[in-house]
């Protein structure tokens, strides 16, 4: 039951089957390659007949977990695309991982945009396998909102296994500290708030000490609502969330509120890295979220090469 709420509340992967999102990988694409492209080619225009065909392949240059097949594949759309290595295959140096067949000067005007896509794309994947190998328990790992391009790097993260979070401002709501400042930091209020918005289906709020927690949670159960909400422990010790998860427990166990067990669930956000997201993991929360993952990981090194 948990883990079914953990999913519905914090991951959208199913948004990437969509037409909205492969509308927005082509819009990206465009507008990648009219930054890149605005004016003609110069080199090729004077280089390549416009005729000529040719055929291509992208390349490893590195060890790593590939992701952006699909999103290239939209950019190549017109030319003959063999795919030989999935998104989530591992890769390692001078690996192919996929073949193009087709028009030399387009090959040759998309190739930065679509090396970018894919190892960015990549990189992210692989930085998600490597922290997931860190964790020894149950406990998810998801995104945040930290990313240079949003939807695209949500769907590496998901390709990696990892969570996304929200993938818009209109996803869910996210009760945060700049908020709080703004409303005179009531709390009840904000999720009373909140939680009247007919719009508004999950509900989670930022807290930074064991009192707020605490707080957070009586104020939920006094709710009576039927929303789910989650509690996020915000650039918090370990031994603090363990705390304060133990006393949210208790409080509804000696109210003997079963219904409210899975009605709150916990998040450990801030100051999460590698080297600390397996002491994370053990305080008791469902999901640790880590922005290293998007705004800090390293790219697949790959190359188009003609053959």
């Amino acid at each position: 039951m948990r883990d079914k709420l953990v999913l519905e509340f914090w991951d959208r992967k199913s948004f990437f089957k969509t037409k909205e999102y492969y509308s927005s990988v082509k819009n990206l694409i465009n507008e990648k390659i009219k930054e890149d492209f605005d004016g003609g080619d110069i080199t090729t225009d004077s280089l390549i007949d416009k005729n000529k065909e040719i055929k291509a392949v992208i390349l490893s240059r590195g060890e790593g977990i590939v992701a952006g097949i699909e999103e290239v594949s939209l950019m190549l759309n017109e030319e003959k695309v063999t795919v030989l290595k999935k998104d989530g295959n591992e890769v390692k140096n001078k690996d192919i991982i996929l073949e193009i067949n087709g028009n030399a000067r387009k090959i040759l005007a998309y190739e930065r945009t679509l090396l970018n896509i894919m190892q960015r794309m990549s990189g992210i994947v692989t930085a998600v396998y490597n922290i997931k190998k860190s964790i020894k328990n149950n406990c998810l790992i998801a995104a945040t909102r930290k990313t240079l391009f949003p939807l695209i790097d949500k769907k590496a993260v998901s390709v990696g296994g990892a969570l996304t979070h929200r993938l818009t401002l209109n996803d869910a709501a996210l009760i945060k500290h700049t908020h709080m400042k703004i409303i005179n930091n009531d709390l009840e209020n904000a999720l009373r708030l909140t939680a009247e918005n007919d719009r508004i289906k999950y509900i989670e709020i930022e807290i930074k000490n064991e009192a707020e927690a605490l707080k957070a949670a009586e104020a939920i159960s006094n709710l009576k609502s039927e929303k789910l909400f989650a509690i996020m422990f915000d650039n918090m010790e370990c031994s603090m969330i363990r705390n304060s998860i133990n006393e949210i427990n208790n409080m509804i166990n000696k109210n003997n509120d079963e219904k409210l067990k899975n009605k709150i669930l916990f998040e450990a956000s801030g100051e999460v890295n590698e080297n600390n997201i397996e002491e994370y993991s053990k305080t008791g929360v469902d999901v640790v979220s880590i922005g290293l993952i998007t705004h800090s990981s390293k790219a697949v090194d790959m190359s188009l090469q003609v053959r």
